[in-house]
């Protein structure tokens, strides 16, 4: 997963774009940066590249640049199909120019050779460039979080008085598992929260025939507030006998 759009890695990585060519184009599918017209750029005193590129301008440097299977989600599969037009007017021989993408696993580097750009084998500071770019990427993962509430029977196993409880978690005197994992408690009523799919222990959520899924809720306090609540102090053991059982 990339670290941010085209203008981001610009703000970001200026002094070693800034080294890595004359011209730097980072192409995204939500915004390309123009590295020598991007504010960025200009802090850093890099000189308005002649290039100009395809795409709807946003905003000095930033561009729309259209949506597809190529470089950075473009629709851009040659990296310099992205020039619209180029100043001759202002170009020099040996100009260079640095294409790639926000996460640095396409890239092209050209110069300009009889007036036209060439490609060629990429310089030091623009592979350390490349190399500090894809160093910042992290592995795509998606966010699996499970949203429930704790029903009235589900509370009447802990107290006599359910209502007791909830205030008691809401006070923070009463610690919430959800199968091992902290959940997030809503602020409002009643005891519903969010939590974390992956942190909760294996095998632990069940889909009953009504249907719902079944989760498995812990609650940890002192035995003195178990009592405040209106807990069930008779059904107390040490936890010696509850895994004896279980071993037998």
């Amino acid at each position: 997963m990339r670290v941010g759009c085209g203008s981001a890695v610009s703000g970001l990585f200026a002094p070693y774009m800034a080294k890595a060519a004359d011209e730097v184009i980072v192409l995204d599918g939500h915004i390309t940066g123009l590295f020598s017209e991007h504010p960025a750029g200009r802090y850093i005193g890099m000189n308005r590249s002649p290039i100009s590129i395809v795409g709807q301008k946003s905003t000095d440097g930033r561009y729309f640049v259209g949506k597809g299977k190529g470089w950075g989600g473009t629709d851009i599969t040659d990296p310099l199909a992205v020039i619209s037009e180029v100043d001759k007017a202002k170009t020099r021989e040996g100009m260079s120019l640095f294409v790639t993408e926000t996460t640095g696993r396409n890239f092209g580097f050209f110069r300009i050779r009889n007036g036209r750009f060439v490609k060629e084998e990429a310089g030091p500071e623009a592979m350390k460039f490349i190399e500090v770019l894809r160093d910042t990427c992290e592995q795509s993962r998606v966010s699996a979080v499970f949203a429930a509430g704790v029903g009235g029977s589900a509370r009447a196993g802990v107290t006599k008085n359910p209502i007791k409880l909830t205030k008691a978690v809401h006070g923070g005197k009463v610690g919430v598992t959800i199968g091992g994992a902290r959940p997030f408690i809503f602020p409002g009523g009643g005891i519903n929260f969010l939590v974390d799919v992956e942190k909760i222990k294996y095998g632990s959520i069940y889909l009953s025939p009504t249907p719902s899924f079944i989760l498995p809720i812990e609650y940890t306090m002192r035995r003195d507030t178990f009592a405040e609540i209106g807990g069930h102090i008779d059904s107390i053991e040490p936890i010696e006998n509850v895994l004896e059982r279980k071993d037998k």
